[in-house]
């Protein structure tokens, strides 16, 4: 049985450029070949919510001994043992599963859009078009030493996206599940998020944090939030649902 949610919130700081790969069905004279995803509605680019939580477990997945156990055993896919704290997390579906439905997930990952201080940074920069940059990158043929040019599509450095991530605690549920969260959170401020993090791209992190919980009677009786902290960074979260 349901027994509460907590919200986590605040925003996603670009400290190094960032790029989730889109569609590349149009691409425009002078464009790249290597778009980021865009927002189908104002054209602007967002992080997916499937990016990140799909990162997140990934992550999960390589700091938890049994998950990444269930991993190797799946041959490469993702953990399937309802047991592991991947799975408790993140879910099994049908489809991972290759069975019906074994366990539902307790993180909902919401699309994260740029906030309005990155609209207006967006706006007021020359070299930006769209919310993007183009980073260009030379391949060298090892022979011959001939140069292949190319260029990759990228939200600059400094750019700020709101998320929100809303986690399901029922009845019987671990209470370092969510802490587990938290710190695949901060595993991935020391990882990256999108492609080519290897080259630089991709180095995030999570800013004004705003943690609360809304129990059963916040849904049924109208009761008020109870929030749990504010405007903190990600280890300062951590400590205070320790306590």
């Amino acid at each position: 049985m349901f027994s509460e949610n907590y919200i986590i919130s605040g925003t996603i700081l670009c400290k190094t450029g960032l790029h989730i790969g889109g569609s590349s069905d149009n691409i425009d004279i002078g464009g790249s070949d290597n778009p980021v995803i865009r927002d189908s509605i104002s054209g602007l680019p967002y992080i997916p919510g499937s990016s990140l939580k799909g990162k997140l477990r990934t992550l999960t997945e390589l700091s938890d001994k049994q998950s990444a156990q269930s991993v190797i055993k799946n041959r490469g896919k993702v953990a399937t043992d309802k047991t592991c704290i991947a799975s408790k997390l993140f879910g099994v579906s049908a489809e991972d599963g290759n069975t019906v439905l074994k366990f539902p997930t307790r993180t909902i990952v919401r699309d994260s859009y740029p906030t309005e201080d990155t609209l207006r940074l967006w706006q007021e920069s020359d070299d930006l078009l769209n919310g993007t940059e183009l980073k260009y990158e030379n391949t060298i043929n090892r022979i011959d030493s001939s140069a292949n040019p190319r260029n990759r599509e990228r939200v600059p450095k400094g750019s700020k996206f709101s998320f929100e991530i809303i986690f399901s605690v029922y009845e019987d549920d671990e209470s370092r599940n969510i802490v587990k969260l938290l710190e695949s959170m901060k595993l991935l401020e020391d990882n990256y998020l999108g492609g080519s993090g290897s080259r630089g791209f991709g180095q995030i992190v999570f800013e004004d944090i705003c943690l609360s919980k809304r129990t059963v009677e916040y849904y049924t009786d109208d009761k008020d939030e109870e929030i749990i902290i504010e405007n903190a960074k990600i280890n300062e979260v951590i400590d205070k649902i320790k306590e």
